[in-house]
């Protein structure tokens, strides 16, 4: 029985499982296209793609197709893809793959076909059909290989094949934003056979009708309000377009999910064995510096990777499969993503609506900042002594209408008059006070952000006090904010702020980046400080809280 590589989507994604899984029963199904080493004729379009950030490490971690890649190495900054269009000689179909890079020894791992005065990767190589571009193949590919081609829940052999292009794909995914590239992938994973929820705050416009849409939270079959990771269940893969929950740390054997509690509870409840962060570098510049600094110096990182030589770059192979399995599947459903940029190089920028959907999404009510939907510790769960500690937390007021377990009025008066006679910290209150005390005056400058009903933020004052005793001066300004309240939590957002306590640095009256830690002496406040008198630019690893 003959049946067609290209199954088409006809009456929704479960009768084109229902036929895949009939062509597997009785014939082999392989789509993978021989192309001899001589039918490949010279380059026509060539263009390199730069991925960086989250989106860098997910690939790094989970580009084998399988589960987390153990000991790897994220601390990778930069890496590059070259893609190319050509054509055959048989028959001048025209071709998009990979370029090989003959100076890196991944090459060796792959066979090669030559391309004029290049050589491609053959597993790499996907037709491109009359109706799409060369321009929209080549940014359709680069734009598969994290968000898709990483993501695929789970690879299945065509009749237990060893042939990695002889293969289809199953099982469930939840893609996190309603931005462009996250229908996507959507659209791109649902077309695949994977069946997809797409979750957003706004009314994100898939296009397969093999796309659930849902918002963060859901109901239950006892109409309760459940977040969608509870709606959806067990699944596979979760890929997320707005924030990265991984973010940096450290993928070991001992500590394969980073240490965050988001990721090992997406396994443990869910099941959930790949995230996928896509966020990129400029993105997480603008969420960590805000809308006030943050797309300046997107913008010049765009910029800066645009020029970066590719000798710096870490070059990405993909793994195999992913010309026949992956990209000729969307190429062929028209999945097609598009970009405006005519540059040779490309890096993936931001978007400001991507900021805004972060930045509104809901937080869970647990106090942790957690989006709501996703995963988050049970009470019961926890041991007694901090079970304990919430509860109390929970029963106390804070002052400016915040709840928590922090100082009581007679605290808390006693810590003002503390701060206002402090000769050593400038005080500043709201972001007119920013403006005034630290932007227009162009002061380079730590500033401290705490809460009033912060106990933690208490015990780091005289520590803080003394620091600045020690080492303010006319070129180092030491300064505290209060976040609490209206005035607080509007300061705190334009300072890109998302707990307390932290310290956001200045040079010369602009944000140069911000650390929290939940003590002093601090190493990583310390490299900052160095790094700002010095100026060096900012080290985003020192972005999270020490341990």
């Amino acid at each position: 029985m003959m049946i067609s590589s290209r199954i088409k989507m006809i009456g929704g994604m479960l009768i084109a499982h229902l036929v895949l899984a009939t062509a597997l029963q009785t014939s082999p199904l392989s789509i993978r296209r021989s192309f001899p080493s001589s039918s490949l004729q010279a380059v026509s379009q060539r263009r390199t793609f730069i991925f960086d950030g989250g989106e860098l490490e997910s690939f790094l971690l989970h580009n084998n197709n399988g589960e987390l890649s153990i000991g790897t190495n994220i601390a990778t900054k930069v890496g590059s893809l070259t893609l190319v269009t050509g054509s055959t000689q048989e028959d001048s179909q025209r071709i998009v793959a990979v370029q090989a890079n003959n100076n890196d020894n991944a090459a060796s791992n792959y066979e090669t076909i030559s391309m004029g005065d290049l050589d491609v990767y053959a597993h790499t190589i996907a037709t491109i059909p009359p109706k799409v571009s060369d321009s929209d193949a080549l940014s359709t590919a680069a734009a598969a290989l994290v968000g898709i081609h990483c993501a695929i829940p789970k690879v299945r052999g065509v009749g237990g094949s060893d042939n990695s292009n002889d293969v289809f794909y199953t099982g469930k995914a939840v893609v996190v934003g309603g931005n462009d590239y996250a229908c996507f992938v959507a659209d791109g994973l649902a077309t695949l056979g994977i069946k997809v929820s797409l979750v957003s705050t706004g009314s994100p416009r898939a296009k397969n009708d093999g796309v659930y849409v849902m918002k963060p939270s859901d109901l239950n079959d006892d109409y309760e309000e459940v977040g969608f990771c509870a709606s959806v269940g067990q699944f596979d893969s979760l890929i997320d377009t707005l924030s990265n929950e991984r973010k940096g740390m450290l993928i070991t054997e001992d500590n394969p999910y980073g240490g965050s509690t988001v990721l090992q509870l997406l396994q443990s409840k869910h099941q959930c064995n790949k995230y996928i962060s896509t966020l990129t570098q400029s993105q997480q510049l603008v969420k960590n510096e805000g809308v006030l600094w943050g797309p300046g110096k997107a913008n010049d990182h765009v910029k800066k990777m645009e020029s970066v030589p590719l000798t710096r770059c870490t070059s990405l192979v993909p793994s195999l499969g992913f010309g026949a399995a992956t990209l000729q599947k969307l190429l062929d459903s028209n999945v097609l993503f598009s970009i405006k940029s005519n540059n040779p190089t490309v890096s993936r920028g931001w978007a400001l609506k991507d900021f805004w959907e972060e930045m509104n999404w809901p937080r869970d009510s647990s106090g942790m900042g957690i989006r709501f939907g996703m995963p988050v510790q049970e009470e019961e769960d926890l041991d007694e002594e901090f079970r304990r500690e919430q509860e109390r937390m929970q029963t106390r007021i804070r002052v400016g209408n915040e709840i928590g377990g922090g100082m009581d009025d007679t605290e808390t008066t006693k810590q003002q008059l503390i701060d206002q006679q402090n000769p050593y910290v400038t005080q500043i209150v709201g972001v007119d006070g920013l403006a005034q005390e630290v932007i227009s005056k162009q002061k380079t400058s730590v500033v401290f952000v705490a809460m009033r009903s912060c106990r933690t933020c208490k015990g780091i004052n005289p520590v803080f006090t003394k620091l600045a005793r020690e080492r303010s001066s006319d070129e180092l300004m030491f300064a505290k904010a209060d976040a609490t309240g209206a005035t607080g939590k509007a300061l705190g957002r334009q300072l890109g702020v998302q707990s307390v306590p932290s310290f956001v640095l200045f040079r010369n009256g602009v944000r140069y980046g911000a650390v929290s830690a939940s003590k002093l002496p601090s190493k990583r406040l310390d490299q900052a400080l160095s790094d700002l008198m010095e100026g060096k630019d900012f080290d985003s690893s020192l972005e999270e809280s020490e341990k």
